[in-house]
C-alpha cells in the first residue's frame, strides 16, 4: 500500500496526513506524485496510523505514537547494523 492509498483509506487530506507523519504537505504531495521516494520511516508511520485508525485520537496522540514508533525503529536500526558488523 502506497502512503497516498494509505491517505486515501484513512480519508485524510494530504495535510492532514502530513501533520500526522510530521512532514510538509509538498513533500507529501511529491511523494504521491512519485519525485520522492516512499522511505521506510514514513511508511512504518503511516502503517501505526492505519493500524490505531480505528480509534479517535488528537493530532497529538498521532503524533506521539509515531514518534515512539519512529523511536523503535531507531532502536531496530540500530541493532540490526550491530549484528551486520558481527557477520
Amino acid at each position: 500500500m502506497t502512503l497516498k492509498e494509505t491517505r486515501e483509506r484513512l480519508g485524510k487530506t494530504q495535510s492532514e496526513m502530513a501533520d500526522l507523519l510530521g512532514i510538509s504537505r509538498n513533500y507529501l504531495a511529491l511523494i504521491e506524485v512519485g519525485k520522492r521516494p516512499e522511505s521506510p520511516d514514513l511508511m512504518s508511520r503511516a502503517l501505526l496510523i492505519v493500524n490505531n485508525s480505528t480509534k479517535e485520537l488528537s493530532l497529538e496522540e498521532w503524533k506521539a505514537r509515531a514518534l515512539a514508533a519512529e523511536s523503535k525503529l531507531e532502536r531496530l536500526r540500530r541493532a540490526t547494523a550491530a549484528l551486520l558488523k558481527e557477520f
